[in-house]
Order: C-alpha cells, then structure tokens, then sequence
C-alpha cells in the first residue's frame, strides 16, 4: 500500500499488488479470476445503466445497485478500479436526468427526476467515502497485525536460534549441564551429562535426579534439592561411580530457577563437574611437597606434622613414643668412591631395609643425606624401644649389592622417648641427635638412649656393644 500525505487517503491498487495472502496467490489462476471478475462487475453496471436507459427512467432500484457495485468493487478489485466507476455511474446518472428533461427517455415515477438523480449521487459518494474509510481503517489493522505477525515470527526464529546456540554452549561446556522441575525431574541435559551417565539425552528427560546420582547419595541430594527449592544455591562434592567402572570426584552446584511473573522457584539449573583430575593432581602436588623425592619417603615437613599428632595421642592415651636419628657410617665414602649415581641406589636401598624393620604404625622419614629417623608409636617401655633399634641396626650391617658391588655401612641410631625426654617434637629430635653423638662417640654401629642426667648416654643391650660387630 503506497501512502500519501497524512490526511490523505491510501492508493491501494489491487489486493494481491501488496497483500497477497488476502485472496489466493500470484498465479496464473488468480490473475485470470480477477480479469473475469472485473468483466463481470463492468457487465453488471452495465446492465443496470442500460436498463435505466431502456425502462422509465431513475426508479429507486438503482439508489441500491449503483452503491452496491462501488461498495462489491472497492474491496474485491481496488481503490482505482472504484472510483472509475463511481465517475461512470455519475456521468450515467447526469446523461439519464437530462434525457428525461429533454423527454428522450420515459418518466413514470411522481417523485421528481432532479430530486431522485441528487439523492442517488449522494448515497454513492456517501458509499464511496465511507467505504474508502472503511477499508483504510481495515488496512491499517491489518497492516498493524501483519507487522506484530512479522515481529513475532523473527522474535520466534531469533528464540530458536539463541536455544540452539544454547544448546550448543552447554553441550560443549566441561561440565555436566542439566534442569530440573521442583519435582525433580530432568527437563533438560546436556551432552556430556548423557555420556557420563551411559544413556541418550532423550532418554534421560523426565528422570528424577536422584535416580542418576545413585542410591548412595540419595538421602544426601534429597536434602540438596530441598534446599534449592526454598531458593538457596547448593554447592557439594560426591564420589559417584562412572559407566566405565572408575570411581570420579565431582562437585556439585544447584542454582533456583524462578518464575518470571512471581518469582516462585519452579526448579533448578544443576552443574555437575568432575575435578578426579584436579584431585588426583591435587595429591600428587602434595606427595611431592611431603615426600622425599629420592626414597619416597616422608620428607621433614610429613614427619613433623606426624610427629606432633603422636605426641598429643601419646598424652591422651598415656604412652610414649620414640624418636630414632638413624645416621649412617660409611655413605660418604661410598658415595665418593662410587659415585653419586651408586650413593643414590644406596640410599633407596637402605630406605627399604628400615621400612621392613620397623612396625606398621611406625613412620621412617629422610631428613637429607644420609640421615633418617623412625617416629615409634605406642611404645611401652625403653625395651621396646631397643628391640626395634636392633632390628634396624640387623637390617643396615647386611650387605648391599650394587651392580657387580657389594657394600655395607652400618650405622648409629640415637633415641629420645617422650613425654619423659621433651614433650614437643623440638625437642624429642634434640634430645634423640643428643643421643646419636653420643653412639657415634661409642664407637659407631651402636644405638644409644638419650639421658640428660649422664654426660654420656649408657649402653644399652643388643646392637649397642660395638665389639659385637
């Protein structure tokens, strides 16, 4: 529709010139019904004017016949088309008024021929005005709801577009995305999560949550989704087993999904992440920050921290526990003589020989080099104390072969007890280095227990006696 000045009214030349979709369509069909169409209301006025021409002249039939052709062909053939014939039923109307005048045409009727001729001219420009804003008004409505339908159909497709995408963000996201209703119920979830859970995505719609996190949990994520639904975000960690058999980490957070009118949390979004990788590395960066990179045993820090825990224990339960400073003999000379590469095979060595020795609940650590001390828990007496130095001494005399070497070192060990010796980790090692100077002063190959009341500790059974070796 062309439209003029405001105030003016619109050109609308044919429907289907800017609203197609009113009658059938641009085709061959249509344009051939609308040719006949025309034909056949041009054939219809005609027949009307020439009856006027032929009967008795302006009768009151015609006040309808013209009006309702101009009415029948502003809506089904066009503004243009209207007022053509609205000139050429005026111009019918005034050649048939001033035949009656002149007497070339008959008059029956008593009501008088200007009278009727000026009624008839005012009911078709009547018609016409009224029709044309008529149909302007029905244009615009219908040009206004056409736009709302235009507007809403690229709201529609830009709405399916942005879910795709969507769509296509959370299955490619790391973790698992899915949404439940407030009952529970999956409603959406992401390509992962269907992986992970060894189903397809549809499939799992309409699933209750707790169903895919497995019986061990669902007390637990009832709780969570109680939680969630009076509006709270959730955030937990969960072991839960995957398909291919292997036990994962995740952590798990649940946001409220609220309705946009009120408010009210109709469900939840849920994210579920696994961080096995990131524990696992976790541990690692931990074993290495606490563990001898040589030996893999506890390193200063590990045995430190164990150490203090058995002290507070050993005071709960009323009993001691023993600090052995293992020192060996002849590394040095090992290690100079044949090389660090064979010191350092020495060393993993004598670390296994010490782990073998001592009991289960006891702790073997390396301090650096060559030294390496025993935490000895649940000690009962001073002879327990030595049964277990003993062994380690047994242990470190036997000889190490080392590619086509066999060596041996020995070594001293010095024994702090406590509570009695010092009741913190300070100084129990103190008192046990104490004791290790004075067995490295007895000779080596010894073990001595600290005393503080003696310049020199006393010599106690088994290994102590250097002469023995």
């Amino acid at each position: 529709m062309n439209s003029g000045q405001p105030g003016e009214f619109p050109v609308w030349r044919a429907p289907a010139a800017e609203y197609p979709e009113l009658l059938v369509g641009r085709s061959s069909r249509f344009w051939g019904g609308l040719r006949a169409l025309r034909l056949l209301v041009l054939g219809g006025w005609l027949g009307v004017t020439l009856l006027s021409f032929m009967g008795p002249g302006v009768l009151t039939p015609y006040l309808l016949a013209y009006p309702v052709l101009l009415v029948f062909s502003m809506w089904a053939l066009g503004v243009g088309y209207c007022i053509t014939l609205f000139v050429l039923s005026c111009l019918a109307v005034v050649t048939l008024v001033t035949g009656q005048a002149m007497g070339l045409v008959a008059h029956a009727e008593p009501v008088p021929v200007t009278s009727a001729a000026v009624t008839l001219l005012l009911v078709m420009a009547m018609t016409v005005v009224m029709t044309l804003v008529l149909q302007r008004a029905f244009l615009e409505r219908y040009a206004e709801r056409r736009q709302i339908h235009n507007q809403n159909q690229l709201d529609l497709q830009a709405a399916r577009a942005r879910e795709t995408d969507l769509r296509l963000l959370a299955d490619h996201l790391p973790g698992l995305i899915f949404e439940c209703d407030a009952q529970g119920r999956c409603v959406f979830v992401n390509q992962r999560l269907a992986l992970f859970f060894g189903k397809a995505a549809q499939a799992l719609l309409g699933t209750p949550m707790v169903e895919l996190l497995g019986e061990g949990s669902v007390r637990d994520f009832t709780s969570y989704q109680s939680a969630v639904l009076r509006g709270d975000v959730v955030e937990f960690g969960m072991r839960r087993m995957a398909p291919d058999g292997i036990w994962c980490t995740v952590e798990v957070t649940l946001v409220p999904r609220q309705a946009a009118d009120s408010g009210r949390v109709v469900g939840w979004y849920g994210m579920i992440y696994d961080v096995t990788r990131r524990e696992n590395v976790t541990l690692e960066l931990r074993d290495k920050a606490t563990h001898d990179a040589l030996t893999g045993l506890p390193n200063r820090l590990l045995f430190h921290e164990r150490l203090n825990h058995a002290i507070h224990h050993a005071f709960r339960r009323k009993k001691s526990v023993a600090v052995m400073f293992i020192d060996l003999d002849n590394f040095k000379r090992i290690n100079d003589v044949m090389g660090h590469a064979v010191g350092d095979l020495f060393l993993r060595e004598v670390a296994r020989r010490i782990t073998g020795a001592i009991r289960s609940i006891d702790t073997v650590a390396r301090l650096g080099g060559d030294e390496f001390v025993v935490l000895a828990e649940e000690v009962d007496s001073s002879e327990m104390v030595a049964l277990i130095a003993d062994k380690v001494l047994y242990a470190l005399l036997q000889p190490v072969t080392i590619g086509q070497e066999t060596v041996s070192a020995g070594g001293s060990i010095g024994i702090a007890l406590g509570p009695q010796d010092g009741d913190t980790g300070e100084q129990l090692l103190q008192a046990a280095d104490a004791a290790l100077y004075e067995a490295k002063a007895a000779g080596r190959k010894c073990y001595r227990l600290f005393n503080a009341g003696l310049a020199v500790a006393p010599e106690t059974g088994g290994f102590s006696r250097s002469a023995a070796l």
